[in-house]
């Protein structure tokens, strides 16, 4: 299956950490696999944040402006803040803030990344069924041996993460979400999230004019929702909440309970083995940054193979996964516990505490959500 003498890295995920993890290094000379389970890639109606981090990440990986390419030039046209279900105002978001936010279609910008790619390096339909000894068993499709640096990018129940000691495996929030994206352009007079207790709505425009918007409901983990349950739930809340919900086909809503880890990991890193974006630090959506953190994951694991990318020593690899460790364990895990404890925070159900939540929003909104977003963007790649 390998072709040359270059740096050989197996990438299991292609996601978005796994696509830009294989962009970069494919550009620096490494001979490069995307292992995907998935048979195809369909396209899913939701949409993510691109922050000033993320785009520094891809500014390093040499892929900003084939990202610039579908996303919208500037940021949201419309005032971004919080309000209560009956649409009363309790925030507005500093510009300076939002200046770098674009939200794209996860679909457009997924497919972007493929794009990068060279012909036949992303290999779709295969599933990892485990890791022994520097062997990748694929099931019915055989072994994958003779790899220089495995990359775990697949997600929060990664294959790769479960053959390490320690794994912690997935917890669930406490939440599920419903996200979609209108068929067609809306205009809206302002965009961000509306909170109830126990219930939240996001909306925010994208580049053509369609709303991508998320629905968050308090559930146990096993709870899927009854058909109508979203119409029902969020119906009386303020415009343009159902005119977004009646403008999107229910084929393209899709739902899913909000998992993180449950615990830290001690190690992104084990070997000739690193983890990326979800797969070391899934955490709930809550500030946007899962992409820009995946993204930035990249920008620091292809910064230091680079070097190594066509004439490497085998010794040096496991010093160079141990540094990238080193660089990305602290920033991540802390925006994980900030994201995780707004997400809860956000989720409140009782009276009481919903209404001291929205007390303090009107109060000080910087102290309560502005800060926490911007602190979560500054970040410079690695010289």
């Amino acid at each position: 299956m390998w072709r040359t003498n270059s740096l050989r890295v197996a990438v299991v995920g292609a996601g978005i950490g796994g696509l830009a993890v294989a962009s970069g290094l494919q550009r620096a000379g490494a001979e490069v696999i995307v292992l995907e389970q998935a048979a195809r890639f369909l396209p899913r109606g939701s949409g993510l944040s691109l922050f000033a981090n993320g785009f520094a990440a891809l500014r390093s990986l040499g892929l900003e402006e084939r990202v610039r390419a579908v996303v919208a030039d500037g940021p949201p046209s419309v005032p971004y803040g919080t309000r209560r279900a009956d649409g009363t105002r309790l925030s507005v978001f500093a510009a300076s803030t939002l200046a770098e936010l674009r939200v794209v279609d996860r679909t457009d910008l997924h497919r972007a990344l493929l794009q990068d790619l060279a012909p036949d390096t992303v290999r779709p339909g295969i599933r990892v069924e485990g890791l022994s000894r520097g062997t990748l068993d694929l099931g019915p499709s055989g072994l994958l041996e003779d790899w220089h640096v495995l990359i775990g990018a697949d997600g929060i129940r990664s294959r790769v993460r479960g053959s390490h000691a320690g794994d912690p495996g997935a917890a669930y929030c406490g939440y599920g979400a419903w996200r979609g994206i209108t068929d067609g352009p809306v205009t809206l007079t302002d965009s961000g999230e509306t909170f109830g207790r126990g219930e939240r709505f996001g909306y925010v425009p994208l580049s053509d004019g369609r709303v991508y918007w998320f629905a968050v409901r308090p559930a146990a983990d096993d709870d899927q929702p009854e058909p109508g349950e979203l119409l029902e739930r969020y119906r009386e809340w303020h415009d343009p909440i159902p005119s977004l919900l009646a403008a999107t086909a229910p084929e393209r809503i899709g739902y899913q309970p909000i998992e993180r880890l449950a615990h830290p990991l001690r190690t992104y890193s084990r070997g000739p083995a690193a983890l990326v974006g979800d797969a070391a630090h899934a955490m709930p959506p809550t500030l946007g940054q899962g992409a820009n953190l995946a993204l930035e994951d990249a920008a620091v694991l292809v910064s230091l193979l680079r070097p190594i990318a066509r004439d490497h020593d085998p010794r040096d690899i496991p010093t160079k996964l141990a540094a990238y460790d080193k660089a990305r364990r602290p920033r991540t895990q802390s925006i994980a516990r900030q994201a995780h404890l707004l997400g809860a925070a956000l989720q409140w159900p009782t009276p009481l505490f919903a209404r001291g939540r929205d007390l303090a929003m009107r109060a000080a909104p910087n102290a309560v959500m502005d800060r926490a977003f911007r602190s979560a963007q500054r970040w410079s790649p690695p010289d």
